[in-house]
């Protein structure tokens, strides 16, 4: 009954949904997604590649547009985790951000930090017992809480509609609040994760809508000999996101939903990990159809000690 109070306070969180949304892509995307496997009980430090774009001044049934422009976001970031003690977990990562944009017209590339995030794991549920049928079953939750700090060169270009999403960083001070959820019975399991991402307002008086991000993967762990092993994992990847706010007003082409399909591998060799992961958008509605996500995707090389 305790472990399955812990799963209900994790679904709770979920169910909030409707309520917490915001930037799609951009200076403020994905932050808190860590991936399948984050090795909670020991130090990491790593480096991390992602990749997402959106297209935007999209025409009717999505036809593009004299005006249809592509925004590529890249991020390097170093990141890592330290164990403050047997329940507390702190992560932080730091990025550089290397955005482009290209339209018929010209091509744009800012460069820059990007916004630094920080991260506090609380360990809720943490076991390891034999189950009836004599198999290992391994089940971990914990709840987070962090910031996500101004560092990013927030600038604003009042000509281009989507320029609060061409932009190193938000300008803002906002908070994240989530939790992760994992089962392992022997070898196959399944990782839950959910953030909610809440905003405030920058010197432009803007505020970016609230971000709901949900995450379910499935993984198998093929283990090749006692030092090396790969986990294939394919999963869904939900987000849901509130309109952006300037001075007061609702901006129409902001917010909507997005529904991702991914699929990625994490190996571990003694104290490496090196993992990737590819999303693709199976359905979305993002600023009332006038802009559109494309793939995404992530490589890291992480050191365990």
């Amino acid at each position: 009954m305790k472990k399955l109070k812990y799963i209900l306070l994790l679904l709770s969180i979920i169910s909030f949904d409707q309520i917490f949304a915001c930037d799609i892509c951009g200076c403020g995307n994905n932050g808190a997604y860590i991936g399948i496997l984050p090795e909670f009980q020991k130090n990491i430090l790593g480096i991390r590649y992602r990749n997402n774009s959106i297209k935007t001044h999209i025409g009717n049934n999505g036809m593009s547009t004299y005006l249809t422009t592509t925004e590529t976001y890249s991020a390097y970031e170093f990141w890592g985790s330290t164990r403050l003690s047997k329940k507390i977990n702190l992560q932080f990562t730091l990025p550089y951000n290397v955005n482009e944009r290209t339209n018929n017209i010209e091509k744009e590339t800012i460069t820059g930090l990007g916004d630094v995030n920080l991260m506090g794991y609380y360990t809720v549920l943490e076991s390891n017992k034999l189950t009836s049928a004599n198999k290992v079953l391994i089940q971990s939750m914990r709840v987070s809480i962090g910031l996500k700090l101004p560092t990013g060169k927030y600038k604003m270009n009042e000509n281009i509609s989507s320029s609060q999403l061409f932009t190193l960083g938000t300008g803002t001070l906002d908070f994240n609040l989530g939790g992760v959820y994992e089962a392992r019975l022997q070898n196959t399991g399944i990782n839950l994760s959910a953030n909610m991402k809440i905003n405030s307002s920058n010197k432009d008086a803007y505020k970016y809508g609230n971000k709901f991000q949900f995450n379910a993967q499935v993984y198998q762990k093929i283990f090749i000999n006692s030092n090396f092993s790969i986990a294939p994992n394919a999963g869904l990847q939900f987000e849901k996101n509130r309109k952006d706010i300037d001075k007061q007003e609702i901006v129409d082409i902001s917010g909507g939903n997005l529904l991702n399909g991914s699929a990625g591998a994490e190996l571990k060799m003694k104290n490496l990990l090196l993992g990737f992961n590819y999303q693709s958008p199976i359905s979305q509605n993002i600023g009332n159809s006038m802009i559109a996500a494309r793939d995404r995707s992530m490589i890291h090389l992480s050191y365990l000690f």
